[in-house]
């Protein structure tokens, strides 16, 4: 008797650690399933959309330096006196300029104190010409600004040809 019984044992044995095997892989697969869902939820729930506003707590507080423009005045030292940056227009060419295939206006400008003479070409089209003798000021990026600005519409604004 004891040999009949030993192969149902065996499979007794054999069908419960089987089905124990599977439990536990179901199990597994079902913890992995979990655990991905929850990653992908809170990976999805981080990324801000274009709807959502962001938080006034999020933005930096210093901004880099690319993002302001700050216009300083021109300090003249001691050497320079005002009337070394003043300059007055002595002739304006019509479209006398020519850079990357565009024609622009062509002024000469001397300083007022006669020594020194430049050239520039116009930067706003379509803004007034200046009459001869309107006197403007060379700043430091080598902009020529009219001294006076008339009410109605602006002069326009020359930028100094590098010779």
């Amino acid at each position: 008797m004891l040999s009949e019984n030993e192969p149902t044992s065996a499979r007794i044995e054999n069908s419960s650690i089987l089905i124990l095997s599977v439990i536990f892989i179901a199990l597994l697969l079902m913890a992995i399933c979990a655990v991905s869902v929850m990653v992908l939820n809170q990976l999805k729930g981080t990324r801000p959309t274009p709807q959502q506003a962001i938080p006034a707590a999020a933005l930096p507080i210093v901004m880099p330096p690319t993002h302001f423009s700050i216009s300083l005045p021109v300090i003249l030292s001691e050497s320079d006196s005002l009337s070394e940056q003043i300059w007055k227009v002595t002739k304006i060419k019509l479209l006398g300029y020519e850079l990357d295939g565009q024609h622009y206006d062509l002024a000469t400008f001397t300083r007022i104190d006669g020594q020194d003479t430049v050239k520039g070409y116009c930067m706003n089209r379509g803004w007034d010409t200046p009459d001869i003798g309107t006197e403007y000021l060379l700043n430091a990026e080598g902009i020529f600004v009219p001294l006076v600005e008339p009410d109605a519409d602006p002069l326009q604004r020359f930028l100094k040809i590098k010779s």
